[in-house]
């Protein structure tokens, strides 16, 4: 004899499971939002990072390609304040601007005496602001300040140090 009691289908059944299935749903929901939310804030802070760390380095390349004494100066052109390394080529002289434009660090090739058009740069990292200062001894203090607000300062001297 098969009992009735077995037989029949109760709603709290399918509400049980439509209300498990409805957890699950909202727990993933849950965890996707929170790692999106993780994942946003590791790229932001790699970008913030990376824009300083980018201009630095690229910086301090081009003074460790031009670490002969006399090969870089701190000029003035346009109004706006520049780092140019000096070089020849095949007997040519060359100058490489480094400088600050709007918002972004931007470098210009050219040939020494030409007129330099800024607006040709190559654009290198963005940024909010990029001081150079001469200081005792030939060093260079560099100081960048990213989109954020984050700064790094630097100190770099072309050639042996004396």
């Amino acid at each position: 004899m098969i009992s009735s009691f077995n037989q029949k289908n109760h709603s709290i059944d399918s509400l049980a499971a439509l209300l498990l299935f409805a957890m699950y749903v909202l727990f993933l929901l849950f965890l996707l939002l929170f790692g999106a939310g993780n994942y946003q804030a590791s790229v932001k802070s790699l970008d913030t990072n990376n824009s300083l760390y980018t201009a630095a380095s690229y910086i301090t390349t081009k003074f460790r390609q031009h670490d002969v004494p006399g090969k870089i100066s701190l000029t003035e052109i346009q109004g706006t304040q520049t780092l140019c390394f000096q070089e020849d080529i095949e007997g040519k002289a060359y100058c490489t601007y480094i400088y600050f434009d709007g918002s972004s660090l931007k470098e210009l090739f050219t040939a020494e005496g030409s007129q330099a058009d800024f607006s040709m740069g190559t654009d290198l990292a963005q940024l909010q602001d990029f001081q150079i200062e001469a200081v005792e001894n030939t060093f260079y203090r560099i100081t960048l300040t990213d989109t954020d607000g984050h700064s790094s300062c630097f100190l770099l001297h072309p050639g042996i140090p004396a």
